[in-house]
């Protein structure tokens, strides 16, 4: 979630919002999300999903995109964004197209002419936010999408060529005719506007994580561009509206795409002008009233309650000013495992099992893990992420998982404190994927397993679950 980081910390430092705390901590996220970034560079320039050969088109755009954005903020070296460009531009075929890699064509099925648009356009589009929009090859893109856009109406296609012609060409006729199209495409329903595109996105987004990221590109468009402004707004609130408790877009483009839709909106409608006293109350306790003036009705206020019971609970808002006000109410609450009631196998979407060899062993011993997870849902998951739970006490025998890198069995994975998160990129409904490592306890303890879970990145309701398991440790025998 570098991204929105990012962009965050540029807003808050362009408006005056930001303490040197919060603006320490920010750029610590920065700093740390570079460096990872850097780990995805390739030699020969561009990036790919996991930093081995060959490098993505696509990605690298993303990349660049991103990398421009973060040089407002942190220091960025200027060599890299100088490589990712040059490795973009000798992409480029003769037509001014650009070709996705195989895995995102192969991903989405898209026919050709979908695939070179769809890559063309966000190859254009992060050549121009990176200070190339004047550059030959940057207009050879555009004159490609003007060219071949009639033949294509899906609206993520639409959508993201309409940015790559606002950012590349505002001026352009072809780019009014564009927008034009993408607004034609727009689905109302009472005050929110969205898109609903037929296709993935580039990274396999669909259902209603590509209806928000689409929602969110259309939106960003049109605000850029002036034209629609009913059209953008109504986008703004449907994207709003299903923002989830965790503050993000269901997956981290849609995220990324909204708070970049948020923040051009800001320019075209000042700084939030709410006057206002806010109140709430939660099962008739009060908390403190929330002050708000130009200052800080930019900034989210976030209050906690804790007298909230199973059953009907009554939360109050008393406003006392002016100014449009938007508010979240979320509930976090614990249910023992026994209480938890499994999903149908017919409803999971993604299976995952699994099994340990013993649940009763020594200190020194090893107990060994067997998983399998296997897509239901039909098509692919361009990236399947597997949280797998790690009990106190247990080192992971990474050896093992390092050999399954080597093989090509998982494609990464990475030690998060008590979870072992495995990537696996296009899995194919009905194939499943199996392996094995080994956990090794250090003292002699009974714990419970956190559970693991299996999920498509880029549409989380693709997902499946393991429930914990007790594991015994018992002094060594020796």
């Amino acid at each position: 979630m570098t991204y929105p980081n990012v962009m965050v910390l540029d807003y808050m430092r362009q408006t005056g919002q930001i303490s040197p705390e919060v603006q320490m901590q920010a750029e610590e996220y920065v700093a740390h999300g570079y460096q990872r970034l850097l780990t995805f560079e390739l030699e020969g320039g561009g990036f790919s999903l996991f930093g081995t050969e060959p490098a993505d088109p696509m990605l690298s755009a993303y990349g660049l995109m991103q990398l421009a954005d973060m040089s407002r903020v942190y220091p960025v070296e200027p060599g890299i964004v100088g490589r990712t460009t040059r490795w973009l531009l000798s992409q480029q075929e003769a037509d001014g197209s650009w070709t996705p890699g195989s895995g995102q064509r192969e991903m989405a099925g898209l026919r050709a002419l979908e695939s070179k648009l769809s890559a063309t356009a966000f190859v254009t589009w992060a050549l121009a936010e990176a200070g190339y929009d004047r550059h030959s090859q940057t207009s050879a893109g555009v004159n490609y999408l003007l060219a071949y856009l009639a033949e294509a109406d899906d609206p993520y296609m639409l959508a993201l060529s309409a940015n790559a012609l606002v950012a590349a060409s505002p001026n352009h006729p072809g780019t009014r005719w564009a927008l034009d199209r993408l607004a034609a495409a727009a689905i109302a329903e009472e005050d929110t506007v969205h898109w609903q595109p037929a296709i993935p996105t580039f990274m396999g987004g669909g259902g209603q994580a590509g209806d928000l990221e689409t929602t969110a590109l259309a939106a960003l468009a049109l605000l850029r561009s002036g034209l629609y402004p009913d059209l953008a707004q109504g986008a703004l609130t449907f994207l709003l509206q299903h923002k989830d408790s965790f503050g993000t877009f269901r997956t981290t483009q849609a995220t990324v795409w909204t708070l970049q839709a948020l923040l051009a909106s800001v320019p075209q409608h000042g700084e939030a002008a709410a006057t206002a006293t806010v109140t709430v109350s939660v099962n008739g306790g009060t908390a403190h009233p929330i002050s708000l003036d130009e200052s800080n009705a930019g900034v989210l206020h976030l209050l906690v309650f804790d007298n909230v019971g199973p059953g009907e609970n009554r939360v109050s808002f008393q406003v006392q000013g002016e100014g449009r006000l938007m508010a979240q109410v979320t509930a976090e609450y614990y249910l023992p495992w026994e209480q938890v009631l499994p999903d149908p196998p017919e409803q999971e979407a993604l299976d995952i099992q699994v099994e340990y060899d013993r649940t009763l062993l020594a200190v020194d011993d090893t107990v060994a893990a067997s998983v399998a997870v296997v897509l239901k849902a039909p098509g692919r998951a361009r990236m399947a992420l597997v949280d797998l739970g790690v009990p106190p006490g247990f080192d992971v025998q990474t050896e093992d998982l390092q050999a399954l890198v080597a093989k090509g069995t998982i494609d990464r994975f990475e030690l998060a404190g008590r979870q072992i998160i495995v990537y696996l990129t296009d899995l194919v409904q009905g194939q499943p994927v199996q392996f094995r490592y080994r956990l090794r306890p250090r003292v002699p303890l009974r714990v419970t397993v956190p559970r693991s879970l299996a999920y498509d990145y880029y549409n989380p309701e693709l997902a499946g679950e393991e429930r914990p398991v007790q594991i015994t440790v018992n002094e060594s025998e020796s």
